[in-house]
């Protein structure tokens, strides 16, 4: 069956401070996925799907020597996904778990649920600032009730900042200062350099600066579900190295059907030892994510309950996230049609 998600790229699957001895399920682009460690620490990740009955492997247990045990009836699978054993029977049935491409590193667990024969790992984005000791973050994951593409295109288009977040990150400078994008083979980015502005209330506070400042975002998209948001903010008049630095990674993973798992990263290079500085950008950043939770969830059921044939309207800030579109739709229509032909 062909699928409307991207396959063939890489997500973020978990973080790696969620998995471990314990069977995790989660649905990556509609496929069921069971993750665990095996008991060298590596992390493994299988179909959560028993080939006897279909029955969740996640729902069975994992012994001390890592085998898998699915517990309606009794098939084991060793730490390559191979049937080592069944209850009812002293000879082996032919079974073999599905395993998916897994990259960890810096904390996090990218998954790869397409063909593995494409599984590169040379394709994922540099993100050594999430365990670089010069920096600090927050991470965690927000579940969203609303399609992939939606939370795509409202990472690329930051105007809505001024609209969904005025009291927080968002302020006039950002709808009225325009950006420039860039594509490169499939990746898209962006940036907005806002000066002599407005310091919006996160910032504000964040970085202990009143106004005016100087704001950039640069912002970079890996289709199918990496954004990299690069924000550095200074006083009016001193030079971008002398300013604040932040980043936040979002990994924008498709569910099952028009669900998606948000998860973030919010980092940054200055008072890395300030615990009331990170409870506070937590918190803001989780209600800043809450902000676009709602929103997209509404339009959601707007897209979910459209008759179709309706023309959308767009506008010079919308070049970004039409150019990510696109390339998400390139990349599925190569998907399927190395599916059909295959």
């Amino acid at each position: 069956m062909l699928s409307s998600h991207v396959r063939n790229g890489w997500y973020l699957g978990a973080w790696s401070d969620e998995i471990g001895r314990t069977l995790t399920r989660r649905w990556i682009t509609d496929i069921p996925v069971c993750f665990y460690r095996l008991p060298d620490a590596t992390v493994t990740a299988v179909e959560d799907r028993c080939p006897h009955r279909k029955y969740p492997l996640s729902l069975g247990h994992l012994d001390d020597d890592g085998t898998l045990q699915c517990d309606y009836h009794g098939y084991r699978f060793d730490a390559g996904g191979v049937c080592v054993g069944v209850a009812e029977q002293a000879d082996l049935p032919k079974a073999t778990l599905r395993r998916f491409p897994l990259v960890e590193k810096d904390g996090a667990i990218w998954i790869w649920p397409g063909d593995p024969e494409l599984a590169d790992a040379s394709l994922l984005p540099d993100t050594s600032w999430l365990t670089d000791p010069d920096w600090t973050h927050v991470h965690g994951v927000v579940p969203l009730k609303a399609r992939h593409l939606l939370l795509v295109e409202n990472l690329l288009d930051l105007t809505h900042e001024t609209f969904l977040h005025p009291t927080s990150i968002g302020n006039a400078a950002v709808a009225a200062t325009p950006i420039d994008v860039t594509v490169d083979g499939d990746r898209v980015a962006f940036s907005r350099r806002m000066t002599g502005i407005e310091a919006p209330p996160f910032y504000e506070k964040s970085c202990g600066l009143t106004s005016p400042v100087d704001r950039w975002q640069d912002g970079e998209f890996y289709p199918p579900g990496i954004f990299i948001l690069h924000i550095r903010v200074a006083a009016t008049g001193t030079e971008e190295p002398e300013g604040f630095h932040m980043k936040v990674l979002y990994g924008m993973t498709p569910g099952l059907g028009n669900e998606t798992h948000d998860f973030y990263a919010l980092a940054r290079d200055y008072l890395i030892d300030d615990e009331e500085l990170t409870e506070f950008q937590h918190k803001q950043q989780l209600a800043v994510m809450q902000e676009d939770v709602d929103a997209l969830e509404a339009q959601e059921l707007m897209y979910a309950t459209d008759p179709g044939g309706t023309v959308e309207s767009s506008i010079r800030s919308d070049l970004a996230a039409l150019r990510g579109r696109r390339a998400l739709a390139k990349m599925l229509a190569h998907e399927q049609r190395g599916n059909v032909s295959a």
